[in-house]
């Protein structure tokens, strides 16, 4: 059982934490992950080396927990949104995919940036995959039930396309921004997966 006096120094032990991966995240989108040291997060969280080195023993454990927190915070955005959606026409199923992917690259450019940084490094640690897989199960998922609701012949495979086809989208915007994006490059490239589109 924890004591009333424990439970502060817990929240201010989470809260430090979840300061150091917004540090690393920073980090990641900044400077990839070679740049990533414990020296390095806890200068961009403006925290001392050993409290980082606290935290996170290794830097395995840092990218890893990096990774976790960003495929959780995006599984359950992707759940929040697709989850229980009423029926809909295609048109208004595209535009939820849409605005879907065009509002995480606008709220939140640091951590798209990131995932592709760890999307490398998952090639380079093995151990770091377990979180991607869940992360791209996920949404598959959610593209299939929305493809699935429209009319797809193979809603599963059309979805694993699908998500492809937006990642590498999504990189090329982050590296070559252009514009008009959502309106020239990915609603039509989202609507040939419809039928009828």
């Amino acid at each position: 059982m924890t004591t009333p006096m424990r439970e502060p120094q817990m929240a201010r032990g989470a809260a430090r934490r979840e300061a150091l991966l917004d540090a690393a995240t920073r980090l990641l989108a900044r400077e990839g992950a070679r740049a990533l040291t414990h020296r390095a997060v806890a200068a961009e969280a403006g925290t001392t080396h050993g409290i980082a080195r606290y935290y996170f023993g290794t830097l395995d454990q840092l990218l890893d927990e990096a990774l976790q927190r960003l495929a959780t915070r995006q599984i359950e955005e992707v759940r929040v949104l697709f989850h229980q959606l009423p029926d809909v026409d295609i048109p208004q199923r595209i535009t939820r995919i849409v605005q879907y992917v065009t509002g995480s690259l606008a709220h939140d450019r640091d951590s798209g940036i990131a995932r592709y940084e760890l999307f490398l490094e998952v090639a380079r640690r093995r151990q770091l995959q377990a979180s991607l897989n869940e992360w791209g199960v996920t949404q598959r998922a959610a593209f299939a039930s929305e493809l699935r609701g429209a009319g797809s012949a193979d809603p599963e495979a059309d979805a694993a396309d699908l998500l492809t086809i937006i990642n590498g989208l999504l990189l090329e915007q982050l590296a070559l921004p252009i514009d008009d994006f959502e309106t020239a490059r990915l609603r039509p490239a989202v609507g040939r997966f419809f039928p009828e589109c």
